[in-house]
């Protein structure tokens, strides 16, 4: 299968493969659709994020309030949003602290995310309701989500043919390796877990989750620890495994 057969049949079916509800939609009735990896580097790095972001806006002195789909998984793309210019929160922490920490240019990644649909969590139900829109959310659905995209992540990684697969947090570890949630969160180091999948074992190095490295608190460790310690491990095994001929 090519990477445009793939985003066809994912733009198609997605939805109706992991049973999403037609009726989810943002507040001005746009539908919830999948969102497709645009950035699709053939054989080098692949970045599995939990799901999509959404475009935030500032609404009636509201901010932050989802409105449409994202051009792409991790997207950098500039928009206004009502107050400000901006872009994405989980594509400034990709670009600006990892992917420049582990000296990888864009251009030589896989972008995707396990779900490739927004869910929409208490704090949007909130929001939206003030807006006078009712939603349920559906955050709490990740791992049934999850478990049915694993077919989908399992063709991208056979098309991709990475030679490192970085996962984005104890979601997204737990459902790719099979494993707990608080067993995932032990193998955030930067350090190489080999697992088989589709007809190889591969790669797979695992990160903390999306938007805790920008996030500088005093409670928050993360920063440091990537910096640190997570960051210059990751860089190193990409390295190593970069030097390694392909199969």
């Amino acid at each position: 299968m090519t990477i445009q057969q793939y985003q066809k049949k994912c733009s198609k079916e997605y939805l109706k493969s992991i049973k999403f509800p037609k009726e989810n939609t943002y507040l001005y009735g746009n539908p919830v659709q999948a969102v497709l990896p645009i950035e699709t580097a053939i054989g080098k790095i692949m970045i599995i994020g939990p799901q999509p972001a959404a475009k935030l806006y500032f609404v009636d002195d509201i901010p932050d309030v989802p409105l449409y789909d994202a051009t792409a998984p991790f997207s950098i793309e500039p928009y206004h949003d009502g107050s400000r210019v901006r872009s994405s929160y989980t594509g400034q922490e990709l670009s600006e602290v990892i992917l420049e920490t582990l000296e990888i240019p864009r251009e030589k990644c896989w972008l995707t995310t396990l779900i490739k649909v927004f869910l929409f969590d208490e704090d949007h139900v909130k929001k939206y309701h003030r807006l006078g829109k009712k939603i349920e959310a559906n955050r709490k659905h990740y791992t049934e989500y999850a478990l049915k995209s694993m077919p989908w992540i399992r063709q991208e990684i056979e098309i991709a043919n990475p030679k490192a697969i970085l996962l984005l947090g104890p979601q997204v570890i737990s459902s790719l390796l099979l494993i707990p949630e608080k067993e995932a969160m032990d193998l955030i180091t930067g350090e190489v877990v080999e697992k088989k999948i589709i007809w190889k074992n591969s790669n797979f190095i695992c990160l903390p989750p999306p938007g805790v490295i920008m996030e500088r608190s005093a409670r928050n460790p993360w920063p440091r620890k990537f910096t640190l310690q997570i960051g210059p491990k990751a860089a190193a095994e990409i390295r190593r495994l970069e030097a390694q001929p392909s199969i």
